[in-house]
């Protein structure tokens, strides 16, 4: 067995082991690199770590806890919603707007599975309230992030114009990312119409997407004359059940206060 063979077949072991069982793949890849340089290529450590692509590294570790922090504070999902509400209600343009969000993500830095882990929660949700095929969701999300993952600011950008300048091959930045970017788009668009999106352009949100709006604070003025007649004393009562139910799932409910109006009290 040659000395190729010797370093592939560890490589592969390493997957089977990483998948099976719940071990780091990169820890595990430290100790491959180390047992195959030292017993097989007769390496010392010095020229095994001068292999390690340290300024990619950096690169990696610096992206992913940015998107980590853009995703722990708020902004993306923030970032989706204000997108979503922005089209008023079309829903055949839901899917769109997710394959946009995670190719925008992709193409400034972050890693395809981690734009995917992000962006599919939130597409996947909205699927469901708004009676989106789930598969063509999901679909449209990974694409997306495909789409953008070529761009010169990604990560498998530069690691592929890095390799193709050294290798001395004619090289257009531009070009690489809008191949990418046009061939994920087709496949997108073929999804969409095999998967019912011509029948959601037919189909508009009854409201937007962000909370119900705020119920009216009081319905009479203490001591004062009637603010509303019968009907939108009826309308607002309901309003105030309504709201009722969705503060219990938030640990409060309402508490009527008198003609004042409403008081809270946290359970």
């Amino acid at each position: 067995m040659n000395i190729h063979w010797m370093s592939i077949l560890p490589l592969g072991a390493m997957f089977v082991v990483a998948t099976a069982l719940p071990i780091n793949m990169g820890v595990l890849a430290f100790v491959g690199a180390f047992l195959v340089g030292t017993l097989v290529a007769g390496m010392n450590a010095k020229a095994i770590m001068a292999g390690f692509p340290a300024d990619l590294f950096l690169t990696l570790v610096g992206i992913t806890y940015l998107f980590a922090l853009a995703q722990n504070n708020g902004t993306i999902d923030w970032l989706v919603r204000l997108a979503v509400r922005a089209v008023r209600g079309r829903i055949a343009a839901i899917p769109w707007i997710m394959f946009i969000i995670a190719a925008l993500l992709t193409s400034f830095g972050a890693v395809s599975p981690a734009a995917v882990a992000i962006i599919a929660p939130i597409a996947l949700g909205f699927a469901a309230k708004h009676g989106i095929h789930p598969l063509m969701m999901g679909l449209m999300v990974i694409h997306g992030a495909q789409a953008g993952g070529f761009s010169p600011m990604s990560i498998y950008g530069g690691i592929t114009n890095k390799i193709v300048a050294k290798a001395g091959l004619p090289l257009s930045e531009i070009t690489t990312m809008l191949a990418s970017f046009g061939v994920n788009f087709a496949v997108a668009l073929g999804l969409f119409v095999a998967f019912g999106g011509l029948k959601l352009m037919r189909r508009r949100a009854d409201g937007p997407d962000s909370e119900l709006a705020p119920i009216p604070p009081v319905a009479r003025a203490q001591g004062g004359p009637q603010v509303f007649g019968d009907a939108e004393a009826e309308s607002y009562a309901e309003g105030r059940r309504a709201s009722a139910s969705r503060s219990s799932m938030l640990g409060q409910v309402h508490i009527p206060a008198g003609d004042a109006g409403p008081a809270v009290r946290s359970i």
